[in-house]
């Protein structure tokens, strides 16, 4: 009805609605600074109008919502880059501190040992029947495996601070799963309830926001406003108002190694972003550098071991190994079901090693068969007897009942290689068994054998490489990865920062935005007011009518 009653009722909507109005935008302005806040505003939308006398009359204007101003597509890529930074991140960190533990700068690397130790061999060619060659020989082999030993510690000591840090962000992430599910009833409580929950959304925001730091996920909300989360290609971490924690187990196969775990599943290969990937990738990177290392020691034990074993010392000895043999290594994997367990195992002839790494493979309780893991192919195969040795490429093997045969699908992991480096040792302590003759006839002079030794520095021992080519190699893998991870790290950083300005864009506080809007909806309230004033004039003047 158009009356002045009417005309007082529509002033004093939009007086409170501009009043409402302004407290969102004192909210904005209040927390423009606050990290993961989304900017929100008033909708306002007319109030039902009312027909009068023919004519549609309005009736003032309702503040409808209070939305928030969010770009869920920038936001989604967002989080992508930002997991991607991470993981780039933690990659350039660790293969920096892997490059490190190679550094051969001040000269006492392997590099500058191994040089050292052939070098010797001459330096007792030159003066075969002298002592003093002889024991500077041994304290320089002695500095050489004190390296490898150094450089397998080191690198075990990162992998476990590595795996250290895999298990801390896996507890991160159940954390913050646990509090993404408390907020989805919370927002839900809300939300069904007729309100709008925009700062608990924005907390939970920034709880996926940090989340995907740590791991890639994937969010999806559904009509009741929860969301659920999901990592490695669907492995669920949170539904709705339940949280599912991801665990962090030593690999059965290889104690080195961790392996992630969501719903049952190993899920280190289906990651795709976040510390986390970078923390499971490099751990894979830092356990094939061992092996490398492992086999470049086992390799250079081998080769010394034959030649030295050939030649006659000062003292008439022959067949003396300079280095102590590497351990053979047979570990039944976790899934076996028999009832077997090795006995004994040992090296029987070093030219017939390859150091490649095998599986012995049951067939049933009476046959297996013996696979080289690098070329898969089967090596060896027989009939078991419990106590029986079983040998292939230099190697055997004695597997017992205790007290029960071997299940079909039983396997041992074999290998002559690993730990190498790590339990690398001069077995000789006698200066005077170094063997630089090549007969018993020629002493003490014959320097024939300690030249062979010497020559063994330019052989092609490993793997098609020489023993310094082969570290170098390593060396230069590793430089070249820390540099490639530097790379992309400086790249994804401008890229995170470019989407991060796009979501600010459109989410973010802007103070001058805010401060026109707020002028705005200041002189909004002041016509407001002064329609107000000017009815309540018109009452004055009709209530002085006489």
């Amino acid at each position: 009805m158009a009356t002045l009653n009417a005309a007082l009722d529509v002033a004093k909507t939009a007086l409170f609605a501009a009043q409402k109005a302004i407290t969102v935008t004192s909210h904005n302005i209040a927390n423009s600074s606050t990290e993961g806040y989304t900017r929100q505003r008033a909708v306002l939308e007319a109030s039902e109008p009312l027909i009068y006398g023919g004519l549609m009359f309005g009736t003032g204007v309702n503040v409808a919502s209070v939305q928030r101003v969010y770009d869920s597509f920038s936001t989604a890529k967002y989080r992508e880059a930002s997991s991607s930074l991470s993981r780039f991140e933690a990659d350039e960190e660790l293969l920096k501190r892997l490059e490190a533990v190679f550094n051969d700068i001040n000269g006492s690397g392997a590099l500058t040992y191994m040089d050292k130790f052939f070098n010797g061999f001459q330096n007792v060619a030159n003066n075969a029947p002298s002592y003093t060659e002889r024991a500077q020989l041994l304290s320089t082999a002695n500095s050489l495996a004190d390296t490898f030993n150094n450089i397998a510690s080191e690198l075990e000591k990162n992998l476990s601070g590595l795996n250290d840090d895999i298990v801390t962000v896996a507890g991160q992430i159940n954390t913050l799963s646990g509090q993404v599910a408390d907020l989805n009833l919370r927002i839900a409580g809300f939300e069904n309830s007729g309100a709008a929950a925009n700062d608990l959304r924005d907390k939970r925001d920034s709880i996926l926001d940090m989340m995907s730091e740590y791991v890639s996920i994937s969010v999806v909300e559904s009509d009741t406003g929860a969301v659920d989360v999901s990592i490695a290609g669907g492995s669920m971490i949170v539904a709705g108002v339940k949280s599912s924690a991801i665990k962090v187990l030593k690999n059965s196969d290889d104690p080195l190694l961790y392996d992630v775990i969501a719903n049952g599943s190993v899920i280190n290969s289906k990651i795709t972003g976040g510390r986390l990937k970078g923390l499971a990738e490099t751990s894979e990177y830092y356990r094939d550098t061992m092996d490398r290392v492992d086999r470049l020691a086992a390799h250079l034990i081998k080769e010394v071991n034959m030649q030295h074993g050939s030649g006659y010392g000062l003292d008439g000895s022959t067949g003396v190994e300079f280095f102590s043999a590497p351990t053979v290594l047979a570990l039944p994997s976790a899934s076996n079901t028999g009832g077997t367990a090795v006995s004994s195992a040992a090296i029987d002839d070093y030219s017939l090693l390859t150091f490649d790494d095998y599986e012995i493979r049951f067939l049933d309780a009476a046959s297996y068969i013996v696979v080289d893991s690098e070329t898969k192919a089967v090596v060896s195969s027989g009939a078991y007897s419990s106590g029986a040795a079983i040998t292939f490429d230099g190697m055997s093997f004695t597997i017992e009942d205790t007290p029960y045969p071997p299940a079909s699908g039983d396997v041992y992991g074999v290998s002559a290689a690993s730990g190498a480096a790590k339990n690398f040792s001069v077995a000789l302590t006698d200066a005077l068994k170094i063997a630089a003759s090549g007969s018993s006839a020629g002493l003490p002079g014959d320097n024939t054998n300690a030249l062979l030794l010497t020559e063994l520095k330019a052989k092609a021992a490993v793997d098609g490489a020489t023993f310094s080519e082969y570290y170098r190699s390593s060396l230069s893998d590793a430089a070249i990865a820390a540099s490639d991870a530097g790379t992309k790290h400086d790249a994804q950083q401008k890229i995170t920062e470019e989407l991060k300005n796009l979501k600010e864009s459109a989410s973010g506080v802007s103070l001058e935005e805010e401060a026109v809007n707020l002028i705005k909806l200041q002189k909004a309230f002041e016509a407001a007011a002064r329609v107000i004033s000017t009815v309540n004039e018109m009452y004055d003047a009709l209530l002085n009518i006489r």
